[in-house]
């Protein structure tokens, strides 16, 4: 027996609102990720935040003084590839856990109605969305598309 509409936009609903808790854990986890790795040399310590951008680079003691101009850049990105790696480890892992799509640049985004879902669409211009709540939005866009059988 198929299941109503209307039971279909509730479960909907509740998943979405699972869905939009973790989000927004995952996004407290996430604006406080950092990574710390010293270079195999022990003469970098390179951190990095979730950007995987470099937050500081500091040398650990007087040896890069003694250290080929060479092999101390070779040191200093070593360290900055090693430590970007793992904070891309990180992220993917708690994008996982959390059961939040990983997407990389070669998938597609799964398409969206073009139309409006319900009721007129509105052509007052409205300020953008914050990017966790614009998320929010579209996972519930497509938990309804889902029960309702969007195309």
């Amino acid at each position: 027996m198929e299941t109503p509409p209307v039971r279909r936009l509730e479960q909907a609903l509740a998943d979405f609102a699972q869905r939009y808790a973790a989000l927004t854990r995952t996004g407290e986890q996430l604006r406080a990720l950092s990574v710390t790795v010293c270079s195999r040399d022990d003469v970098v310590q390179v951190t990095v935040g979730v950007d995987g951008r470099p937050a500081s680079i500091r040398f650990v003691d007087e040896r890069f003084r003694r250290t080929p101009p060479t092999q101390l850049g070779d040191s200093v990105m070593e360290a900055l590839s090693t430590a970007q790696a793992e904070v891309s480890a990180r992220l993917s892992s708690a994008l996982t856990s959390a059961r939040l799509p990983v997407q990389t640049a070669r998938e597609a985004p799964r398409p969206r109605p073009q139309r409006p879902l319900w009721g007129r669409r509105s052509f007052a211009p409205h300020a953008p969305l914050p990017p966790d709540l614009r998320a929010a939005v579209m996972a519930l866009t497509d938990s309804v598309c889902d029960a309702v059988r969007c195309d």
